[in-house]
């Protein structure tokens, strides 16, 4: 039985992670702004604006997740978002880092959280690996400080490694529970041109790399957790529709109109990267869910039962 804290754990990717890791006999502890007593989940204070946290959650520690961070297209990109967005993921892991270091703790693995944002909002036929940034926007920006900020925990850790998340595809939250309530009436749509590229995956999926990143004393160093099938907005779209048995023939949504709503923060919908998976596959990771077909079918049966 292993010992590992996760920041972020109340969120769509930390509560999957926490019930895999609990299922299979692990001590997990979460850091949370409001601790709740749990016999399974043990939960401790933290406060990263006011640079506070019970460090009582780091004794015995083996292993730390970190996935905390402000989601990026909750809210329209002001000043002090674009702000909140950057600390709420660098400063949290540098509380986290300090503590580590005080204590002089020595774990068995850091996995960290990251995001195929790195590689830009552009729409291209660039084919993107580990080794490539993307051009100077705002979402290059956050993840390649997301990511330096890191460097400090690495040299805490027998190993470390950096999974670069895609589109997550779940029946419990992210993009499709957005979608989801359009798409049920009939009136889903793509999004621009529709050819913008989406990189997903599956959340049971995207838990088994993070898995490997905690216990495979061979998997180090940055990954892309993407799906081995490309697809692009309006084929991903279509599928969705055709998924739930609905009609597909509303015409896009304005690339003009997102941009009124949303400002900047709209290339997120609008533009996208094909990335490359062949580092993760290299490892011998097989998907469980290697296609949207199969995606789909999965989520909506859980979403049904």
């Amino acid at each position: 039985m292993a010992v590992i804290l996760i920041s972020g754990g109340s969120g769509l990717v930390g509560k999957a992670l926490c019930k895999r890791l609990l299922s299979d006999g692990h001590e997990v502890r979460i850091l949370s702004r409001n601790p709740q007593a749990n016999s399974r989940l043990k939960s401790f204070y933290w406060n990263v604006e006011k640079n506070e946290i019970d460090e009582k959650a780091f004794d015995g520690v083996e292993h730390i997740v970190h996935l905390a961070g402000s989601g990026i297209a909750d809210k329209r990109w002001t000043d002090a978002r674009k702000k909140d967005i950057i600390d709420s993921r660098v400063e949290s892991i540098k509380l986290i880092t300090d503590v580590v270091k005080k204590k002089k703790i020595l774990l068995k693995s850091f996995v960290g959280a990251s995001a195929i944002g790195i590689y830009g909002m552009v729409t291209s036929n660039k084919l993107f690996t580990e080794t490539d940034k993307g051009k100077n926007d705002f979402l290059t920006e956050t993840c390649i400080k997301w990511e330096n900020a890191y460097q400090g925990i690495d040299s805490t850790s027998q190993k470390s490694c950096v999974i670069r998340i895609g589109v997550v595809l779940s029946a419990n939250g992210g993009a499709l529970k957005k979608l989801f309530p359009l798409f049920t009436l009939g009136l889903g749509s793509g999004v621009g041109s529709g050819k913008q590229h989406m990189p997903w995956i599956h959340i049971d999926d995207l838990v088994s790399v993070f898995y490997e990143g905690l216990f495979n004393p061979n998997f180090t160093g940055i990954y892309n957790a993407v799906s081995s099938e490309e697809t692009t907005n309006q084929v991903f779209s279509k599928q969705l529709a055709i998924s739930l048995s609905k009609p597909f023939f509303v015409p896009n949504v304005p690339a003009f109109m997102l941009k009124l709503l949303f400002g900047k923060m709209a290339n997120v919908l609008l533009e996208g990267s094909r990335v490359s998976n062949q580092k993760l596959i290299n490892t011998g990771f097989r998907f469980q869910f290697p296609t949207l077909n199969e995606a789909f079918k999965n989520i909506f049966s859980e979403k049904e039962s």
